[in-house]
């Protein structure tokens, strides 16, 4: 079969859950298939790494996504005037729709892989060949979850009138294709919730390399508090700002000399600013998780927001770390709260799964030991 696979994150740098999902998903279908790809880069380092999406399929094609602040302003006034949707309209490139154009009367595919919501844009539905939407996540979700647990008053306003456009043009792109994949069945019941007639929806499990992600030797006695993660997507800073605002204090009040460590890509001023506070690291991107997963007494995921699956809680429970997730956090994998991680919500509530991980070494083992046995036989790649 010829595939046209549009990318809406390029897959290479491995440094993130949505490029994780798309890169073995797009070497899969190499594996089987005449795969010619159109990705978006962002910066130089992911624009080298073209070359190595070449090895993979028949041929890949960059185009570069710059956003700058004065350009996001004026896509968020547009949609404003618009009614459109801020965050499709924000990824829209003329030299992405000439390529894609281009590419279809070219190659003349049987099927275009449309690798996120964003790609959608650039595909003119009802051609000779079958859309197959890969949503990574309920992406109005994300937005309207944000609406309700946002502190910024502003952000809660634009998001409240966002989430509402998103959907509108999410159920329009998943009725018209032919076929739309989700992450997991609580996606998939979430979608035809919103569109109780969309039938062509089939859930395709995320996966983990559980081959180079082996159990790491953590050090004995860690009262460190691990989140790795994307430090610049809204969902984890708020994340990293709630659990240090509210639930890191009732924390210290019983473990005094805990530590916080934030890992990731890229952290936002706000982050970078808790990296000033006594007994908070903030590391920025790390080349090799597994090192910094060996000063880890418990891995925290403290989301309020969100959808999809969390591919943060795969790779540490692959790992063998104990993980203390809200349920918004574990939604969508098929965990057994108190078996293979700890879930608590409220304030209070995480704070407390916090300390007892802290201070019960055989619980945290435990804890580790069922996350790596579930990862490894339902969760492999």
């Amino acid at each position: 079969m010829r595939i046209l696979f549009l990318a809406h994150l390029s897959p290479l740098p491995l440094d993130s859950g949505g490029k994780i999902k798309s890169y073995y998903t797009l070497r899969a279908l190499a594996a089987r298939h005449e795969v010619r790809v159109l990705v978006f880069v962002r910066n130089d380092e992911e624009a080298s790494l073209i070359q190595e999406l070449r090895k993979i399929c028949t041929s890949a094609e960059a185009i570069r996504l710059d956003r700058g602040k004065g350009r996001q302003i004026c896509d968020a006034l547009r949609s404003l005037a618009k009614r459109d949707s801020f965050i499709v309209g924000r990824d829209f490139r003329p030299e992405m729709l000439d390529a894609v154009r281009r590419a279809l009367e070219r190659y003349e595919p049987d099927a275009v892989h449309v690798d996120h919501l964003q790609m959608a844009q650039y595909v003119r539905f009802g051609g000779s060949y079958a859309v197959v939407l890969d949503n990574h996540n309920v992406e109005s979700m994300i937005v309207r979850r944000v609406a309700q647990s946002s502190q910024n008053a502003l952000m809660r306003l634009y998001s409240a009138m966002e989430w509402r456009k998103l959907r509108r043009y999410e159920i329009d792109v998943c009725r018209k294709c032919d076929l739309v994949l989700t992450v997991s069945e609580e996606d998939k019941k979430t979608l035809q919730g919103m569109e109780p007639f969309l039938s062509k929806v089939e859930c395709v499990p995320i996966g983990v390399d559980i081959d180079r992600l082996q159990p790491v030797e953590r050090t004995p006695g860690s009262l460190n508090m691990l989140s790795i993660g994307t430090m610049y997507w809204p969902p984890n800073v708020d994340s990293m700002l709630y659990f240090s605002r509210e639930i890191l204090p009732l924390v210290r009040e019983q473990i005094p000399d805990c530590t916080l460590t934030i890992a990731g890509q890229r952290p936002v001023e706000s982050i970078q600013a808790l990296g000033r506070q006594p007994g908070i690291r903030v590391t920025g991107y790390v080349d090799d998780e597994r090192e910094t997963a060996q000063d880890c007494g418990v891995f925290i995921v403290p989301l309020r927001s969100g959808s999809g699956v969390r591919v943060k809680i795969l790779n540490a429970l692959a790992m063998g770390l104990p993980v203390v997730s809200t349920s918004i956090g574990a939604e969508g994998l098929e965990v057994m709260p108190g078996e293979h991680l700890l879930v608590a919500d409220s304030p209070t509530d995480f704070a407390r799964a916090v300390v007892s991980v802290l201070r019960d070494p055989e619980q945290a083992e435990r804890l580790g030991r069922a996350g790596r046995e579930l990862v490894s036989r339902k969760y492999s790649w």
